[in-house]
């Protein structure tokens, strides 16, 4: 209580690991809402794998929806890994089965969901066993591998056996959930996941080359190309299943000049065509997802830097004008959270590097200009990661959007490095192309902060440098 009243007195408030809880609690119960953000945003920085099935309970005790939903995100992300920790063996029921019903649940195979439940019950199986029907009706049949199948049918046919394993099988093999008998109730498609596409090589070329990791199966694979000879400075940007290409700066016979084409690469047939061309021919910009629409914010036409913002429909083909951007900037860096777009630093039109961070609202179409970096830098990879922001380049941050605080992610691959592009997939983040003097390294970074992981995890990117474009699809199986 002393705390809220100095916050009173100053509108500064210490929050540790050792105060945090008491403090959020206290100052829900007495509505400093201020205290109580910051001391959530707080609970949220320490999310681990080791905690996280915690901070779920207490956050729902508590009624904390934000920090449970965040809570509930790197469970969900890192079910593999959550699976292995203490807090999993003393998991509610009712809390297990949410979490199984989710379509978010990211597994490398359906074969892990069985195998968690199987897990969890044999923790204390005298009082378990009788939710193991329940708990395996959310497992999604039709994905379970065969070999997996074959070892549970092999299982359930032996004589004989009396322990808790072959007990449960064979249970399951004479009174199957109504989802195992009846497909019909029966998810039709697997849990979603994020795939990442990656869009390189160099302009002179007459193709650039599109990769798509699978983080399932630590695979690359190629795609169709990009037919295009002389085009560089574009921006690449995701919605739904389709790669939007937008603008760039082209060079026929003797000329360079920006152009206002528009180029998208369909996931789901491995195709390209061209789509409606933008109202104004731009390079050097920033391109984002926002639910169904693409946009495109600032960057650079023959005449110079402009603050032009203009969308399109993904139902539609036709690009509409937005309210332009507060600062003006090319080679900056922009993610969409929500219903917000972030477009962070850049390079102004004096040529200086702008240090803020604009946020567009597009329920609203408003920009506002929310924080200003720390570290400020052009060419810089932005991401998001549970609500949160993270730039790297040079040094690396998280930025709370919410509370207007920056973090120094203290990771030694990351300190003065750049990169040619970052996407978030499956809850950890994916660099890739360390620049390198006039060069580049064709590495892939992972960082995870949820398992304390930030390594190389490739030496040979597949795709070609310099990298042009890094965004992740989310897809499902059927």
């Amino acid at each position: 209580f002393q705390a809220l009243l100095e916050f009173t007195r100053t509108a500064r408030v210490l929050i540790g690991q050792e105060n945090v809880t008491s403090l959020l609690e206290t100052a829900d119960f007495f509505q400093f809402d201020r205290v109580k953000l910051l001391c959530e945003k707080f609970l949220e920085r320490e999310l681990h794998v080791s905690n996280c099935l915690g901070l779920m309970t207490y956050s729902q005790q508590f009624a904390f929806i934000e920090l449970y939903v965040s809570a509930m995100n790197v469970a969900l992300t890192h079910w593999g890994d959550v699976i292995c920790q203490e807090e999993f063996k003393a998991l509610p029921k009712e809390m297990l089965m949410q979490l199984l019903k989710s379509d978010d649940l990211f597994v490398s195979r359906e074969d892990v969901v069985f195998d968690s439940i199987m897990r969890w019950i044999m923790e204390d199986p005298a009082t378990r066993e009788e939710d193991f029907l329940d708990l395996v009706g959310e497992v999604r049949v039709t994905f379970l591998s065969l070999s997996f199948l074959d070892i549970l049918v092999k299982r359930s046919k032996r004589p004989g056996e009396t322990d808790t394993f072959s007990r449960l099988i064979k249970k399951l093999d004479s009174c199957p959930p109504p989802s195992w008998q009846n497909m019909e109730l029966c998810p039709y498609a697997s849990r979603s996941y994020d795939t990442l596409y990656v869009l390189g090589g160099k302009h002179d070329k007459e193709q650039q080359e599109l990769f798509l990791f699978q983080p399932k199966t630590g695979t690359w694979q190629a795609c169709s190309p990009l037919q295009r000879r002389n085009l560089t400075q574009y921006a690449v940007a995701a919605v739904g299943s389709f790669l939007f290409v937008t603008g760039g700066y082209f060079r026929d016979e003797f000329v360079w000049y920006s152009v206002d084409w528009v180029l998208i690469y369909n996931c789901l047939d491995n195709s390209w065509l061209e789509g409606p061309a933008m109202k104004k021919s731009r390079n050097s910009h920033c391109a984002v997802g926002a639910g169904l629409y693409l946009y495109v914010l600032g960057g650079n036409t023959d005449e110079g830097i402009i603050p032009a913002v203009e969308r399109m429909a993904l139902t539609e083909s036709e690009w509409e004008s937005m309210s332009p951007m507060a600062q003006p900037v090319e080679r900056g860096d922009a993610v969409s959270v929500g219903t917000r777009i972030y477009v962070v630093c850049g390079l102004d039109e004096n040529g200086h590097v702008y240090d803020g961070v604009q946020r567009l609202n597009t329920e609203t179409d408003s920009w506002d200009v929310i924080s200003f970096s720390p570290l400020p830098r052009y060419d810089l990879c932005i991401t998001s990661l549970n609500g949160a922001l993270y730039t790297i380049g040079g040094g690396a941050f998280r930025f709370d959007v919410e509370t207007d605080e920056w973090t120094q992610v203290d990771e030694e691959c990351l300190a003065q490095k750049f990169f040619m592009g970052c996407s978030t997939v499956n809850g950890q983040i994916y660099l890739l192309g360390q620049r390198k003097g006039n060069g580049a390294l064709p590495v892939v970074v992972l960082f995870d902060p949820y398992i304390d992981v930030c390594q190389v995890i490739d030496y040979k990117l597949p795709c070609p440098l310099p990298i042009h474009g890094c965004v992740s699809v989310r897809r499902f199986d059927t």
